[in-house]
């Protein structure tokens, strides 16, 4: 029989034993049997005693129907005739075979629902992949072989968006952290045991699935955020430029961006869609919405009529204390723009940009503050007191200035307030530092170059007075800056490999030779430091170096006092000092020269040839010892080793002697 067939008797049968039994009143209740009342005849003798036998109440889940009423005289009870005795085995038969044929079918249904609990139902797919038929463990395994690696893949994806045709992107898996829960999967393809639907299922077929994945909401947002970040095309604010010298609107133009939570749901249910899948589209279109501008094209224009071409339509006077400067529209547009305030726009004013305009047209309205320093000309250092400057309030002059520059007439006026301007280093920090002797010295000569003694005296008169606090380090190259004319170097003529070079940074060699071996003999401690290729006999031996790019020269004081450099070029000489508390004694000592290489003899024709002794090479090593003076302490030996390449002897055979310059020539 089918199972259409077979339910269908199973609903005829309990049809039929819902109809209710002979007797039965309509809630199927049947009358308590009565007990019979026996009284004697009329006519008996009156001494005979008369039994009344009560009646019973009714049984507690049966009785007779409401409208039933025992006869006024009833008789003893009649034996049941042959058709009812039939009619109720008849009843029970019919019960018997329903009850039986209810157990029948829960038998079956419970012995199908287990044996196929742990069976894929056939025509099962998740994501394409067909686990119809398997067993849950095989169905779990196979999807998480097949499965997990798609998520392990970045997604394309792009924007549906015109705006954005033919731009794609992926979304990261590493940010997103999808993950398949295979098992859950299978679960949900089988369904709970023991349901009319899963039952059907097994018999009729499940189809497609779709995954369980795992994951926080807050992963998959993060990778939607880098993924927009090639996706979006922000709104761009309307604005107005100063760049031509006269206020020009830029009109709002809206974007087109990301709709966030609508992707993250569709990248939940697509990333693991079957090729050919309506959601297996790649790149995955995600849904776009529109960005609008905050501000209007309509508030541009107003802020461009009522804000800008007022702003720079006449001068504007700026009171500074007693002094009162008028600026021309072109001294002050430097300082404005127009920024977003909300759905409008308003007029700003950079009050460090206007009141460096204002100092340079009077510069007397700013006083620069003045470091204190070290004055070792005399016979002992002495700090000279720092002075604090002054200069306009940025942010009074911000203020006002906005209020003046939409006005007219006498309005036009700005009223800012002066600030003082702290010293770098104060008195009182100079003081500490108990910079009170010499710790090192070195004194290089100088060339004839007149060239190239200005190139050195611009690099000591930028390294000169540099206070080195506890713990700080200072950068020589950077503190000597890039050579330039602006900052009084000069193109000067050295020798570069036999052949006479122009350079403007001429002697930053020797100037940077002369500083370290002044800051090692004083104890400072070296942090970076690059020894030049071969040794001049100008420098110090061992202790010479080179600055430049990736070449630095970095100095610290490590004690808890602080040091002072005094850089200064007199007398032919470059004269470097180092100055700090006394509180050290330092001796060096340098090792006879190691591995001597002969320097080659080069003869060279050129007419460029410059004529140049040469240099042998070699290694040397330099020990400090450093140890509190007084004792009290324990020695700290550094040691300090370089290796410098041959240098060729380069004699000129060219008619004349090769080219000269009229000065003596310098390496460098």
């Amino acid at each position: 029989m089918g199972r259409a067939g077979g339910a269908a008797q199973l609903l005829e049968m309990l049809e039929r034993g819902a109809t209710a039994s002979p007797g039965a009143d309509p809630a199927g209740r049947v009358p308590a049997p009565r007990r019979p009342q026996h009284r004697l005849d009329e006519a008996a003798s009156t001494t005979t005693t008369t039994v009344v036998l009560p009646e019973t109440d009714e049984a507690p889940v049966a009785g007779p129907p409401a409208s039933w009423a025992p006869s006024a005289h009833p008789g003893p009870a009649a034996p049941a005739g042959p058709s009812e005795a039939a009619a109720a085995r008849r009843q029970r038969v019919r019960v018997l075979a329903l009850v039986a044929a209810g157990g029948l079918v829960a038998a079956a249904w419970s012995g199908a629902s287990f044996r196929l609990a742990d069976r894929v139902p056939e025509g099962t797919t998740v994501a394409g992949v067909a686990i119809g038929g398997l067993d849950r463990d095989d169905a779990v395994q196979l999807l998480a072989r097949t499965l997990q690696p798609r998520l392990a893949a970045p997604l394309p994806v792009r924007l549906d968006a015109p705006s954005r045709e033919g731009r794609t992107t992926t979304v990261d898996p590493g940010v997103a952290g999808l993950r398949l829960d295979a098992a859950a999967t299978v679960s949900r393809a089988i369904g709970p045991a023991g349901l009319p639907t899963t039952l059907w299922h097994q018999l009729q077929g499940r189809g497609a699935v779709a995954p369980v994945l795992e994951g926080s909401d807050a992963d998959l947002a993060a990778a939607l955020d880098r993924a927009a970040v090639a996706l979006d095309v922000p709104a761009v604010e309307g604005s107005i430029s100063f760049a031509s010298g006269e206020p020009v609107a830029v009109a709002p133009v809206p974007g087109t961006v990301l709709d966030r939570t609508a992707a993250a749901a569709l990248v939940r249910r697509a990333w693991l869609a079957a090729p050919g899948a309506p959601a297996g589209e790649r790149p995955l279109p995600l849904p776009a919405s529109t960005e609008e501008p905050q501000a209007t094209a309509d508030a541009v224009d107003a802020a461009l009529q009522t804000q800008a071409r007022p702003a720079v339509s006449a001068p504007l006077t700026v009171v500074v204390g007693d002094r009162s400067v008028v600026l021309a529209p072109a001294q002050v547009l430097p300082a404005l723009s127009v920024v977003q305030d909300g759905p409008a726009l308003r007029l700003h004013v950079d009050g460090a940009a206007l009141a460096d305009a204002v100092a340079a047209a009077d510069p007397a309205t700013r006083t620069p503050a003045q470091d204190a320093r070290v004055d070792t000309s005399g016979s002992a250092p002495v700090v000279v007191a720092a002075v604090a400057g002054s200069e306009p309030d940025p942010e009074s002059l911000a203020h006002t200035a906005e209020a003046a520059l939409v006005a007219t007439g006498d309005a036009r006026t700005a009223r800012a307030s002066s600030r003082e301007v702290a010293p770098g280093l104060t008195t009182e920090a100079l003081t500490s530092m108990g910079i009170s002797a010499l710790l090192g010295q070195v004194v290089s000569p100088l060339t004839a170059d007149p060239a190239r003694t200005q190139d050195v005296t611009a690099a000591a008169r930028a390294l000169d007075g540099a206070v080195l606090a506890p713990g700080e380090p200072l950068d020589v190259g950077a503190r000597m800056g890039v050579p330039s004319a602006e900052a009084g170097w000069v193109p000067a003529t050295v020798v570069v490999d036999g052949r006479a070079t122009s350079t403007l940074s001429a002697g930053t060699t020797q100037v940077a030779s002369a500083v370290h071996a002044a800051a090692f003999a004083a104890g400072l401690q070296v942090d970076a430091r690059t020894a030049p290729e071969s040794w001049n006999p100008r420098d110090p031996v061992g202790l010479d170096a080179v600055v430049g790019t990736g070449t630095p020269l970095v100095l610290t004081e490590a004690a808890s006092t602080g040091a002072l450099l005094r850089v200064e070029v007199s007398d032919g000489a470059l004269r470097v000092q180092v100055w700090g508390s006394p509180d050290r004694q330092v001796s060096l000592a340098t090792s006879p020269a190691a591995d001597p290489r002969p320097a080659p003899q080069l003869s060279d024709p050129s007419p460029q040839c410059v004529a140049q002794p040469g240099q042998d090479g070699f290694t040397t090593t330099v020990t400090r010892t450093a140890a509190p003076r007084g004792g009290g302490g324990q020695p700290v030996t550094d040691e300090v080793t370089t290796t410098y390449a041959p240098r060729p002897a380069v004699t000129c055979t060219a008619p004349g002697g090769g080219a000269s310059t009229g000065v003596p020539l310098a390496l460098d």
